[in-house]
């Protein structure tokens, strides 16, 4: 069984990592109003480098909106890049 979108984008994100990061966890951190250093690289590894494809994935398994992204993408630091594109385009849809 390939695992849910969830599970598939944490396994991404952890993969060149020491320290792993649980799913909940990066739920947590990509809806929150403040970051945590440890977990930066994790965060940002989900927003700028999955595939478009599985961070829409892990939207439709109503893990995250496309609002809390492009939220945690101003929260977790200065990104950019076609996936931080993609996000606000997104977001920007769903909120007209």
């Amino acid at each position: 069984m390939p695992g849910t979108a969830l599970t598939l984008a944490t396994r991404e994100v952890n993969a060149p990592r020491p320290e792993p990061i649980d799913e909940a966890t990066l739920i947590a951190c990509l809806r929150s109003r403040s970051t945590d250093r440890r977990w930066t690289p994790h965060v940002r590894a989900f927003l700028e480098e999955l595939p478009i494809e599985l961070i829409h994935d892990v939207v439709l398994e109503k893990h995250v909106t496309f609002r809390e992204l492009k939220s945690a993408a101003e929260i977790w630091g200065k990104l950019d890049g076609e996936n931080i594109a993609w996000i606000e385009e997104m977001a920007a849809h769903r909120m007209a």
